[in-house]
């Protein structure tokens, strides 16, 4: 049995979807800034575990320790200014916008 060709419903506003709206300039700061907390926790959860290992199998000194700190943390301040800039310059530019 054959059964006709229904014929599409006609869209109605409540079908259609809605456009978002852009971004305030505030909404994408603080966007940026959970990332920057969230990734720069990261950063520095690793740079500690890093030293407390290094520390745990060299057996190292109070100096050791120091030394290790100096050597990582430039690195971890490093990475969590870079992880920062690129954060706020990839939520400010106007062509990711949501």
């Amino acid at each position: 049995m054959p059964h006709p060709a229904s014929r599409p419903a006609p869209a109605t506003s409540a079908d259609t979807p809605a456009m978002p709206l852009p971004k305030s300039r505030f909404v994408a700061f603080l966007t940026a800034v959970g990332a920057i907390v969230l990734i720069g926790s990261e950063i520095w959860l690793v740079a500690i575990a890093a030293v407390w290992a290094i520390d745990g199998f060299l057996d190292l000194a109070t100096i050791g320790d120091l030394i290790m700190i100096a050597l990582i943390a430039p690195v971890a301040l490093w990475a969590t200014w870079m992880t920062a800039k690129l954060a706020i310059a990839a939520e400010m530019n106007p062509e990711n916008a949501d």
